[in-house]
């Protein structure tokens, strides 16, 4: 027995795919300078489709080709939010084992440790807690490590003149992953008096979801990026809050 045409099920999961495609779009451009992009490229597609019903060749073939140029253009003055929706597609959402509470608490800890000791000795440090979002190619800038995460051991990385000391380190549950590693550059204006340090780690908080810490070499303070915002002058107790609400929020 054939299904009536409006009843086929190829038909129904089209739209339910086109459905779900248009809204996630519509979500993740909400509340960016992309809504008004996709307003006009809604005008450009109304009016492509009027003058193919009223049958002016010279008109839809002109708007066709700027169409074309016009998507180039997008692709590149929108960079930036093209990278930042790849990057939020990538996400493991699926099948992720995440750490027992007991494991970020030993990690949480371990860092807070060594951050109390960088910030009292005007030692400074770049840590990134590695979330969702992976960071193969930070890592693979640096020293793989693969050690079990130690106060003890983050202290000797980051000890001035020490081979790694400039760099960041990437932390993942109980591991350092690596050190000494090269975090891109945020291109925002910021205050004279945060350096490269800070430059760095917001610079990854906007590539990735990561949670990075830096501690200020010239005065010691301690500072939090997460998403390309950047919390100053935190103490070691307002740290461990933020960073154990930030890895425990989604249970």
């Amino acid at each position: 027995m054939n299904l009536p045409h409006f009843l086929n099920w190829k038909a129904i999961l089209e739209i339910f795919i086109l459905w779900i495609a248009i809204y996630s779009i519509l979500y993740f451009l909400k509340g960016t300078k992309a809504v008004y992009l996709l307003r006009g490229i809604f005008v450009l597609v109304i009016a492509l489709l009027v003058f193919q019903l009223l049958g002016l060749p010279v008109l839809t073939r002109l708007l066709t080709y700027f169409f074309a140029f016009f998507l180039i253009l997008i692709a590149i003055i929108f960079q930036p939010e093209l990278r930042d929706g790849l990057a939020k597609l990538g996400k493991r959402h699926f099948f992720i084992f995440e750490p027992k509470i007991e494991e970020i608490e030993f990690m949480l800890n371990e860092i807070i440790s060594a951050v109390k000791i960088f910030s009292k000795e005007k030692i400074g440090a770049l840590i990134a807690i590695k979330r969702q979002i992976g960071l193969r190619n930070i890592i693979e800038s640096g020293i793989i490590l693969n050690a079990d995460l130690s106060c003890q051991l983050l202290n000797t990385l980051f000890y001035p003149n020490s081979p790694l000391h400039d760099g960041g380190v990437i932390i993942e549950n109980r591991k350092i992953i690596a050190a000494g590693c090269l975090f891109p550059l945020t291109e925002k204006r910021l205050n004279g008096f945060l350096g490269m340090r800070h430059r760095a780690g917001i610079g990854l908080s906007e590539q990735s979801d990561a949670l990075v810490i830096i501690v200020s070499e010239e005065n010691g303070s301690i500072s939090l990026a997460i998403l390309g915002q950047l919390s100053q002058n935190l103490n070691c107790e307002e740290l461990l809050t933020i960073l154990k609400g930030q890895l425990t929020k989604k249970r």
